[in-house]
């Protein structure tokens, strides 16, 4: 058995509906991975923090076909930028997808304005990514976004 799977068995609520891999180290790679669970087809919400999954990591959980169920994605502290921001963003595997936490990270204006521009952002109900690399072009793309005017909670600050 791999890590992941080891992690699979051990962090995945009894139900299948909440997977908590708060800081597991489990890299790119093993977020690559995870991606291609089956057992991901009942998560619900999915918290990876502190994780080290970069870009790479976030692109492969955006492209995977067994997270169509995901409502609340937590990935904050993860090395992600403008690449895994954009993925996710445009991402139409996570139709269920309301709630995304990001803080932290290494997100610029590329990123932001990659939600702010998103169709799939008009379901987000809380969008944080406060504590990202993003300038006033980004905020100014978040704040005035057509496509997040239903979100409750725009967590944009940057200090």
């Amino acid at each position: 058995m791999s890590k992941i799977d080891d992690l699979l068995k051990d962090c995945l609520l009894e139900d299948g509906t909440i997977l908590h891999l708060r800081d597991k180290y489990i890299g790119v790679r093993g977020c690559m991975e995870l991606a291609t669970k089956e057992a991901l087809k009942s998560v619900k919400q999915l918290i990876v923090p502190g994780n080290q999954i970069a870009d790479e990591g976030l692109e492969a959980l955006a492209d995977s076909p067994y997270l169509g169920n995901l409502e609340v994605l937590n990935i904050n502290h993860n090395d992600i930028g403008d690449d895994g921001a954009i993925a996710l963003a445009n991402s139409e595997n996570l139709p269920n997808l309301k709630e995304v936490s990001m803080f932290g990270n290494v997100v610029g204006d590329t990123g932001a304005q990659a939600f702010a521009n998103s169709p799939q952002s008009k379901k987000y109900l809380k969008l944080d990514l406060f504590k990202n690399q993003y300038t006033d072009i980004g905020y100014k793309a978040l704040t005035e976004s057509e496509n997040l005017k239903n979100c409750e909670e725009l967590e944009v600050y940057r200090d």
